[in-house]
């Protein structure tokens, strides 16, 4: 019995003491959640903190504001930007030129300066702690106002276009590090840009087809290195830019058609700029390029308007038509030892290619010869009204394909005996090795070659000189058409392609050609539909032995204006398809098609394009230079395509999915 007590008080006891333990556990949970929960006292004791170091903030900015109102009646509120490293506003003076924000909060931590930003005469901050975010937006203060990852892009969507202020002034924040692409593209009314020391990349197309812009601005210190494709592109009235000396490379395009640019520095640390990078720019008439600069490429200072210019030493390579159709460029000062420039030629030290030829010296001949010893051509002196006769010395051996224009004043070619590649018959200037038409410069109203032998490829451009053609009947050995070959050739109203032509450019003819293509019916590679000046061209696929005619669309050969929808048999949209079609506003794409090459780039007139769930892939320089596009709506789940946005100029915030 007494065992049995003693085991029954043992039971109770344990009972007891894990009953104790619950309770006090319960009490303990109590105690951490008073303290420490949503409501604790330490949460409540750090918010009341918060509360009044962030009152503080606002009050000296007030202060600031006021003080400033005082000293003078014209300073704008909304001018006054300020970070830890840069201070603005429209009545500055010299004084206050290297400020910060901690002239406005002077007594902002350490640890705030990271986080507080005056934007637009506002106090923001960018956190992402849930207590400072509920005080902070309490008080009036924007939290996280703009979209920025966590590695520093400023990403392109709507919210970041607030940045800018109503006399047009954006200044980027200076917890930037990368302003992403497309980012501020087409921004209507901005005029400067203030970018902070913080930012090391604007990338491709930040700032394109910016037609209002005219200032950019690096605060001191500028850590940028990296300028992208088309960033300023087209930015028409862009007048002033100071590159800083953290510059490395400006890509292709980078300041393409900046039209009221009238000077430029490139600083020593920028080893590369890009194709095209100021072509177009029709005022600049001062360009300063330091020591330092590696790669002068293609077309990089194409029709600008400096009369001379000073090539650094440290440069290793120029490109074909670097300064093509400047017809004011008279003087070219080389440093080093790579390049000459002697009777109007710029060439390299070997003589083996003419890289520039003076205006001036064009202009005095009507026959151009082109020197003995030049093994390559490479350059447009399409611009020339003088020249009727090109003369091709035997040691020539290539003529490229980039742009290598002859005038289309020319009506002779002649070669000169012992050239082994090149040959003229029947007003024809063939490359003998690869089988290929070089020119036709035949101005006859009917050009038939369909008996010539031996020719399975047509040049790039090398019908440009058949200014009178009409009528064309392209050989029936012919098997490759290239870009652009009838460009010019504006009074065509007949092509006729043959059974052996596999391959075909997208752009090969000039996009308003309103005649007809005909193609041989036993061609088992292309199909062409429509009428005169409204046909379009596919290529042909066996599918499940039975040949899809509108497989493939490979090229609309008329110039579309408004809408248009893609018809229901295609299954595949070729490369260049629609390449400058400037008046299409909307394109709608059926279920069924499967793939979207680089098809619309340079359609400036785009707006909206519909792209059904059964797409799979689209080309990542889809919607290139594309500057009006602000709907790309796509019926599937977010992410599943890649390359987003495909290059489109205004960046991923008009690529609008389904889900």
């Amino acid at each position: 019995m007494l065992n049995e007590s003693l085991k029954k008080n043992k039971g109770i006891t344990l009972i007891a003491l894990v009953i104790t333990i619950v309770v006090l556990l319960i009490l303990a949970g109590i105690t951490i959640s008073t303290l420490t929960g949503e409501n604790g006292i330490f949460t409540q004791a750090n918010r009341a903190k918060l509360m009044t170091k962030f009152s503080e903030y606002n009050e000296e900015l007030e202060l600031y504001k006021q003080s400033k109102r005082m000293e003078d009646k014209e300073f704008l509120e909304g001018s006054l930007t300020a970070g830890k490293n840069f201070l603005s506003y429209n009545t500055q003076k010299e004084e206050d030129k290297n400020g910060t924000i901690k002239n406005i909060l002077t007594t902002i931590t350490d640890e705030d300066l990271e986080k507080f930003e005056v934007i637009k005469g506002e106090l923001l901050i960018n956190t992402k702690d849930r207590t400072e975010i509920d005080v902070a937006q309490s008080l009036g203060i924007a939290a996280n106002p703009y979209d920025i990852t966590d590695d520093g892009t400023l990403e392109s969507s709507n919210g970041n276009l607030l940045l800018m202020d109503d006399d047009g002034t954006l200044t980027i924040p200076d917890s930037v590090k990368v302003i992403g692409e497309g980012a501020f593209s087409g921004l209507e009314g901005l005029k400067t840009i203030i970018i902070p020391s913080s930012v090391t990349e604007i990338a491709n197309d930040a700032f394109s087809y910016n037609e209002t812009l005219e200032n950019v601005i690096f605060q001191e210190n500028s850590k940028l290195e990296k300028i992208g494709t088309r960033a300023f592109n087209a930015c028409r009235n862009l007048k002033s830019i100071n590159l800083p000396s953290s510059l490395k490379k400006i890509a292709q395009l980078g300041f393409y058609h900046c039209e009221s640019l009238e000077e430029i520095t490139i600083p020593g640390s920028v080893k590369e700029i890009g194709n095209y990078c100021f072509a177009g720019c029709k005022v600049l008439s001062k360009i300063n390029l330091q020591e330092g600069l590696e790669n002068m490429p293609n077309y990089a200072f194409s029709s600008t308007a400096f009369n001379e210019i000073t090539i650094p030493s440290t440069v290793k390579t120029i490109g074909e038509n670097v300064f093509a159709n400047n017809k004011n460029l008279e003087n070219i000062i080389v440093k080093g030892d790579n390049y000459i420039y002697e009777s109007k030629m710029l060439m390299p030290k070997d003589k083996s290619k003419i890289l520039f030829i003076a205006d001036s010296y064009l202009n005095t001949t009507t026959t151009f010869e082109i020197p003995d010893g030049v093994k390559e051509f490479s350059i447009s002196i399409y611009e020339n009204k003088n020249i009727n006769t090109i003369v091709i010395p035997k040691t020539l051996e290539r003529i490229t394909d980039i742009a290598a224009v002859f005038p289309k004043t020319v009506s002779d070619i002649q070669v000169k005996e012992g050239n082994p590649k090149y040959e003229v018959n029947n007003k024809i200037l063939y490359d003998k090795i690869n089988k290929e038409i070089v020119y036709c410069f035949s101005k006859d109203e009917i050009i038939d070659l369909t008996n010539e032998p031996n020719i399975t490829n047509l040049r790039k451009w090398s019908f440009y000189l058949a200014t009178n053609a009409k009528e064309i009947y392209l050989p029936t050995t012919l098997e490759k058409i290239q870009a652009q070959v009838f460009d010019n050739c504006r009074k065509i109203e007949k092509i006729r392609i043959g059974k052996n032509v596999s391959d075909i450019n997208a752009i090969f003819k000039h996009q308003n050609f309103l005649g007809t293509i005909e193609i041989d019916e036993e061609n088992p590679y292309y199909y062409i539909e429509g009428t005169a000046g409204k046909q379009i061209l596919y290529k042909k696929k066996e599918v499940d032995e039975k040949v899809e005619n509108k497989y493939t669309l490979a090229s609309v050969l008329y110039d579309i204006e408004g809408e248009y929808t893609v018809d229901s048999e295609v299954k595949e949209i070729g490369e260049m398809a629609f390449h400058a079609k400037s008046k299409l506003k909307i394109v709608n794409i059926p279920e069924g098609v499967i793939s979207i090459d680089q098809s619309f780039n340079q359609c400036l007139g785009l707006e909206e394009i519909n792209i059904p769930s059964t797409v799979t892939s689209i080309g990542d320089y889809c919607f290139e230079r594309c500057q009006n596009l602000n709907k790309i709506n796509i019926n599937k789940k977010e992410g599943t395509i890649e390359f987003e946005p495909w290059e489109a100029p205004k960046g991923e915030k008009v690529v609008h999915w389904a889900e």
